[in-house]
C-alpha cells in the first residue's frame, strides 16, 4: 500500500473529512486529496507527523515502513537501523522511494534535536 493510499484509508477509518483533516494540519482540503491520490508525493515530514498524532499512528506506519500500526509520536530505532542499512546497500531507488528516504532522514533530524533540546 502507497502512503496516499495510507492516508486516506486512516482517514476513512477515523471517519474523518478531507476538509476536517486539512484544518489539524493546516493545508487545505485539496492539498490533502493531494497527498492521498499522490499527486503530491513529497510530503513534509511535519505533516506526516501531525497526520500520524491525528490517526493515532507512527509516521513509520504511514510511510510504509512499518507494516504495524502502532501508536507513536516519532520514527522508531528499528526503523531507523533499517533504512540506514538499507540505504548503503547501494541499490536502484525509484523516485518515490527517494522522496520517501529523504522524508524518513528529516524526521530523523527532528527527532535528533528534539533530543537535544530536552
Amino acid at each position: 500500500m502507497k502512503i496516499g493510499e495510507r492516508l486516506r484509508h486512516l482517514r476513512k477509518e477515523n471517519n474523518l473529512t478531507l476538509e476536517e483533516v486539512g484544518k489539524k494540519i493546516n493545508v487545505s482540503k485539496q492539498t490533502l486529496q493531494r497527498y492521498e491520490s499522490g499527486v503530491i508525493g513529497n510530503i513534509p515530514s511535519d505533516k506526516i507527523e501531525l497526520l500520524a498524532s491525528i490517526y493515532n499512528t507512527s509516521p513509520a506506519y504511514i510511510m510504509g515502513w512499518d507494516e504495524e500500526k502502532k501508536t507513536s509520536g516519532i520514527i522508531d530505532e528499528d526503523i531507523e537501523i533499517k533504512l540506514l542499512a538499507a540505504h548503503k546497500e547501494g541499490d536502484n531507488w525509484t523516485d518515490e522511494e527517494l522522496e520517501t528516504i529523504e522524508m524518513v532522514k528529516e524526521m530523523l533530524r527532528q527527532k535528533r534535536k528534539k533530543k537535544l533540546e530536552e
